[in-house]
C-alpha cells in the first residue's frame, strides 16, 4: 500500500513539474505589468543585437546594416525586429512586445544626425 502511495505522490510531482515547462517562449506581459526598464531595454539589445550591428549600431558583421545611418521609421523597426528580414531572424516569441518596441526606440539613439 506504501509503495502505490509512493509512486502516486512522485507522478503528481513529475505532472506538477512538467506543467511549469514552456515552449521556450516568453509569454506576453499582462496589461498591468510595468513597461521594461531603459537598463532592460540595453540589455536586450546588448543580448539580442549588438554581435552583428554593435554596441553602437555601427559594427555590421553579417552584412548587418548601419544602425546609425538608417532611414527606417519607428514602426518600420518594430516590423523588422518582430518578422526579421534576410539573416536577421525574428524576435517575435523570443522578445515580448513592449521590450521589442523599446529597442526599436532605443536604436534611435545610434543616429548621426541628432
Amino acid at each position: 500500500m506504501r509503495k502505490v502511495h509512493w509512486i502516486w505522490c512522485a507522478a503528481a510531482a513529475a505532472v506538477v513539474s512538467l506543467s511549469q515547462c514552456g515552449g521556450g517562449e516568453h509569454d506576453s506581459p499582462t496589461p498591468s505589468a510595468a513597461p521594461p526598464s531603459e537598463a532592460s531595454i540595453k540589455r536586450a539589445y546588448t543580448m539580442k543585437c549588438s554581435l552583428c550591428h554593435g554596441s553602437d549600431g555601427k559594427l555590421m558583421a553579417s552584412k548587418a546594416p548601419d544602425l546609425s545611418t538608417s532611414t527606417l521609421d519607428f514602426e518600420s523597426r518594430v516590423a523588422l525586429i518582430t518578422y526579421g528580414k534576410g539573416t536577421m531572424p525574428p524576435q517575435k516569441g523570443i522578445l515580448d512586445a513592449a521590450t521589442i518596441r523599446g529597442i526599436a526606440r532605443y536604436i534611435e539613439t545610434f543616429r548621426e544626425d541628432q
